[in-house]
């Protein structure tokens, strides 16, 4: 299984914004690029050193492995939650599991596998916890008000960022195929294998959600003519 691919099928998941309201500026990108760079060089060469000496207790090799994922964890837990402070109390929660059973680890070729799979039940659990909140919630809300409470910034032809903040009103089981197929770029065989769940139901929910994505979309008068069609 190929995990963070540098080429996402669509980048959503606004990486390089720690304030998604603001577009990325070119030193944000080039900034990015640097960091993507030296994460690249640091796994090709000591990732097996690193985790080793992390279990040896060394924290300043674990610090080398919080610099090599800490993106790639804050991305996914971004991408699947919508929120900035929630994705950062998130990526916090994740290392701590990571270095709490680091000394687990025996195979480092499965290091990065391990991260994702970490990463994404930790992110999972917490959209369970929060979609149960939410159900108790909306019996002290007026469905009106639940339904329109929420505006969109973006404006005509800025599909990127409606789709976005689209995400958020699309169901739990929906949003999370969606954003592991167009986000991540996994397939639906390897959706499948971390969700538990057939590969025809991962394809008949992203199907769904690019639907439900549409609809919203375009009551918010945000999806233009044939050359804005979601893929």
């Amino acid at each position: 299984m190929t995990l963070w691919d540098d080429s996402p099928a669509l980048d959503l998941s606004l990486k390089a914004n720690k304030h998604p309201g603001r577009p990325v500026s070119p030193v944000d990108k080039e900034k990015t690029a640097e960091v993507n760079q030296s994460q690249k060089q640091v796994s090709d060469s000591n990732l097996d050193e690193l985790i080793q000496r992390s279990q040896q207790g060394q924290l300043e090799a674990f610090e080398g492995l919080y610099n090599l994922y800490k993106n790639k964890v804050y991305g996914l837990a971004y991408s699947l939650t919508r929120n900035q402070q929630t994705a950062e109390d998130l990526t916090q929660d994740i290392f701590i599991k990571i270095f709490s059973a680091i000394q687990e680890v025996n195979q480092p070729d499965y290091f990065p596998a391990w991260v994702y799979r970490l990463s994404l039940n930790t992110c999972y659990s917490y959209l369970r916890r929060q979609r149960t909140l939410d159900e108790k919630l909306s019996l002290l809300t007026p469905a009106e008000e639940s339904q329109n409470g929420r505006d969109f910034d973006s404006q005509p032809g800025d599909l990127a960022r409606a789709i976005q903040e689209a995400l958020c009103y699309l169901p739990e089981k929906l949003r999370m195929v969606f954003v592991l197929h167009e986000v991540e770029g996994l397939t639906h065989e390897e959706i499948a294998g971390l969700l538990n769940c057939q590969a025809g139901t991962s394809k008949s929910q992203l199907f769904k959600a690019r639907l439900k994505l549409r609809k919203i979309l375009r009551k918010k008068n945000l999806l233009g003519g044939k050359s804005h069609e979601m893929p």
